[in-house]
């Protein structure tokens, strides 16, 4: 936008206005949970989404309108650096709880005992009341473990190569009880079998009262005397999403749960420092790909249905299915060689892993949108290392005839173990790796001293009254896990504190 054009549409009449008890910015897993407890004890909420409601039936099924539709910067949001790490988000009702696999993880009893010890989060993290919302989360969503009638050939083979090393691999537990296999969740579950956010608690929340406001991107927050009255932003064309016009919302409450990269510029354009953006954490993750002699057929069956926990060393293995268009993209060679691969394009696995690393990265409102800085250290890279040559072994030990490491300044193709542990006894470097995160933390933590904080124990900034943060934003670690039902539960915990000041408000 032309410098003239901001100043216009600043002094400008807002395009709309509105007036809630709650506003809630953003429609994720912190969010819509927000919304969905908050409109159910009759708090007046306005939820605000940047980008659109789609109907999951409607939605594009080829990956590049896939991509353009649902998430940021279609897919290729990254870091500055000089090895950029990509990072996935969703922008549309439902965040990127309508583009994930619906993968449920409960948090690790080592990183709630974590938060409590070292960051004062006793009663957010309460185990008996954390037991209790795991339980009403997991029947309102359907959870369950990933059945064998929709493993699917990707993930069943991946099940015999932990059976074949040795490895504590399981089925994955998802949110998706009714799933189909159509191998979709990139494009959004066509049944709606997956218990996203926009099929879930965003309609739920409706239900029960609440509002929702699409192409709706929140600036700042509206601060007057040191509390939060609501928030500023812009109005967006739906088909162009460029801003038409500003808009605000008068609230008593502001729920900021943009996610990890957008809520700490929310807050930073809002006046407020410390440590907004800083300690980002992540899982960043790889992938490698093995050709089979037989069928693997990855186009049927769950996205992601197995998973092997390696904690004690870093990281977690995943099966990950890939539609047609992003695997013709993985596979080597050119001209014959690889239009003789892409004719097996049934014959492929690809499994993934996500690296529990221990780097912080920054996070900071630029020119042209965020300024994402993150370094992995040596060690965390040592750590990939080790995932992807656990993968390479795993998909040679059930007997495949090429692995595809995907690692700069390697073979293309592996054709034996002993190529592939040749990988494994130079240490890799940073530039080597192609890097991709998906679950983000940090940037706007939760704890009990505001010197090492952001919010406190019950979401509340520090700085600001009336001012919340819900999302993985709050963390003040990454969990090596999957984040979405441990954002859920948390968020939960604190709404329900929130419903319960605004009850005793009404009441006085």
């Amino acid at each position: 936008m032309a410098l003239k054009d901001l100043f216009t549409s600043i002094l400008a009449k807002p395009v709309w206005e509105d007036r809630a008890h709650t506003v809630i910015v953003g429609t994720g897993a912190g969010g819509a949970t927000a919304a969905r407890v908050l409109a159910a004890q009759g708090v007046d909420v306005l939820m605000l989404e940047e980008g659109a409601k789609l109907v999951t039936s409607e939605r594009p099924r080829d990956v590049p309108g896939a991509l353009a539709t649902t998430m940021r910067e279609g897919g290729t949001q990254a870091s500055g650096d000089l090895s950029p790490l990509v990072v996935l988000q969703g922008r549309c009702v439902g965040g990127s709880t309508a583009i994930n696999s619906g993968i449920i993880w409960r948090m690790p009893e080592d990183v709630r005992e974590d938060w409590i010890a070292n960051h004062g989060l006793a009663e957010l993290v309460d185990a008996g009341e954390m037991d209790r919302i795991y339980e009403t989360i997991e029947e309102e969503l359907e959870i369950e473990e990933t059945g064998e009638r929709v493993l699917g050939g990707n993930s069943a083979l991946m099940a015999k190569a932990s059976a074949a090393l040795g490895l504590p691999g399981k089925p994955i537990t998802r949110n998706a009880a009714r799933c189909e296999a159509s191998g979709e969740c990139l494009q959004g579950c066509p049944g709606e079998n997956r218990q996203s956010m926009d099929t879930s608690y965003v309609p739920k929340a409706i239900g029960d009262g609440a509002r929702l406001r699409t192409h709706a991107r929140v600036d700042r927050v509206w601060i007057e005397g040191g509390r939060a009255v609501g928030v500023i932003g812009q109005a967006l064309h739906p088909e162009t999403r460029k801003p038409i016009g500003r808009f605000q919302v008068r609230a008593e409450n502001v729920v900021v749960a943009a996610g990890v990269v957008h809520t700490p510029i929310i807050l930073r354009k809002s006046g407020l420092g410390g440590l907004v953006g800083d300690r980002f954490q992540a899982h960043p993750g790889a992938a490698m790909l093995g050709r089979f002699d037989e069928p693997v057929r990855m186009s049927y069956g769950a996205t992601q249905g197995y998973e092997i926990p390696m904690r004690e060393r870093g990281f977690k293995i995943e099966s990950l299915s890939l539609p047609p268009e992003m695997l013709a993209a993985r596979l080597p060679g050119v001209g014959a060689e690889w239009q003789e691969r892409m004719a097996h394009l049934d014959h492929y696995a690809q499994w993934c892993a996500q690296v529990r690393m221990k780097a912080h990265g920054r996070i900071r409102p630029g020119l042209l949108g965020p300024s994402i800085s993150y370094a992995p250290l040596t060690e965390d890279i040592a750590k990939m290392q080790d995932a992807a040559i656990t993968i390479g072994r795993m998909l040679f030990a059930v007997g495949a005839r090429e692995v595809y490491p995907g690692i700069d300044g390697c073979p293309e193709v592996l054709r034996s173990v002993d190529e592939l542990e040749a990988l494994a006894a130079t240490p890799w470097k940073r530039t080597q790796v192609h890097l991709v995160a998906s679950h983000l933390f940090g940037t706007a933590v939760a704890g009990a001293d505001p010197s090492r904080s952001v919010v406190g124990p019950d979401l509340q900034s520090h700085e600001v009254d009336g001012l919340y943060v819900m999302d993985a934003s709050v963390f003040p670690t990454n969990m090596g896990v999957n984040p979405q039902h441990a954002i859920m539960t948390v968020v939960f915990r604190a709404a329900e504190q929130l419903a319960a000041k605004a009850g005793a408000r009404r009441a006085a």
